[in-house]
């Protein structure tokens, strides 16, 4: 290969860094590059080469943050509203029926329960401020435990919420519900109207729960508690069986996750086909991915958060930069020839 093809392919091959809206650019980039190859002479290759990928690589970076600074983000916020009231809610029955067995209704979990099903109600609505209400109780209440309130009880009572610790479905649920908040926040100012819409997203924000409960009902009873007392050594404990724990906790359900992690990738492919199209839909799916990045990756791989929780964010981060530019015609000058 002679000295001038080889600098045409080298510059040429440098150039494609350069965005297809902005190839045009890129040609005179290349041509330039050529220029000083001529006479400057082949030592001048390697360095006029990699100016021109890296001019090409500024200028892709800056077309991205400029599409990302525009991209439909309230329509996208608001778009995420009835799922993710729909999943709070099947989360925290998921959380409720199995252990939960002391009535009355703690304040915890009817702030829990009660705030789930008014975000899904608003949602299907289209109320901003009835969603925003219930996702702020849910956040109150999902929260509260990690602060210390509300999770004393005598043995006989049940806490007013569940005793909450490590990375457990309260935990993963805080950042979705802020979310939420953020999403009721950007939804129309006018309730929707329509009898038939708004039943139709009240079926399918109920429709997980149902099948939550189909799964979940009939429950086994409760194992009741046992306590061993030992009254001196070498002599046998004496066991006592007594009511069953009081502490409604949140064990970790792997139906619940395999549930969640298929809607999740569902949701991820459907979003990234119709990015191009529906770019609020992928936007939506890629603030949802990176809410629950942390429990994701603390599933993949318990306390080896990093470096499982690149995954979900680099898919989320694709998924916003896919929908950030919608398909992209060429210019005609950009079309009529290429470096």
């Amino acid at each position: 290969m002679t000295g001038r093809r080889l600098s045409d392919a080298l510059t040429s091959l440098a150039v494609f860094t350069f965005p297809p809206s902005r190839r045009h650019e890129g040609r005179v980039v290349r041509d330039c590059a050529r220029d000083a190859v001529d006479a400057l002479g082949m030592r001048a290759l390697a360095r006029e080469s990699l100016s021109a990928a890296g001019a090409g690589l500024r200028v892709r970076l800056g077309v991205a943050a400029s599409g990302i600074l525009r991209a439909p983000w309230r329509p996208a916020l608001a778009t995420v509203t009835l799922p993710l009231a729909a999943g709070l809610l099947c989360l925290w029955t998921f959380g409720f029926v199995p252990r939960y067995d002391h009535w009355p209704l703690g304040e915890g979990w009817a702030l829990l329960l009660g705030g789930s099903l008014a975000a899904v109600i608003g949602a299907s609505l289209r109320s901003r401020w009835l969603t925003a209400l219930g996702a702020g109780a849910i956040f109150v209440a999902a929260a509260a435990p990690y602060v210390g309130m509300g999770t004393k009880a005598a043995l006989a009572d049940t806490a007013s919420f569940y005793q909450g610790s490590g990375v457990d479905l309260g935990a993963a649920s805080l950042i979705p519900t802020l979310l939420l908040v953020g999403a009721a926040l950007c939804m129309p100012r006018r309730p929707e109207r329509s009898v038939r819409a708004v039943l139709d997203r009240l079926v399918l924000g109920l429709l997980p729960t149902a099948i939550a409960l189909i799964h979940l009902l009939p429950r086994p009873k409760p194992e009741p508690s046992i306590a061993f007392t030992y009254e001196a050594p070498g002599v046998e404990p004496t066991v006592d069986f007594g009511p069953p724990y009081p502490w409604p906790w949140l064990p970790e359900s792997g139906t619940l996750i395999t549930a969640l992690g298929i809607a999740l990738v569902v949701a991820v492919v459907l979003s990234w086909r119709s990015a191009r199209t529906r770019p609020e839909a992928a936007l939506g799916t890629a603030l949802v991915l990176a809410a629950v990045a942390h429990p994701v990756a603390w599933k993949l791989h318990g306390y080896a958060v990093w470096p499982h929780i690149v995954l979900p964010l680099g898919v989320a981060l694709a998924l916003v930069l896919r929908a950030a530019h919608p398909a992209e015609e060429p210019t005609p000058e950009a079309a009529s020839s290429h470096p």
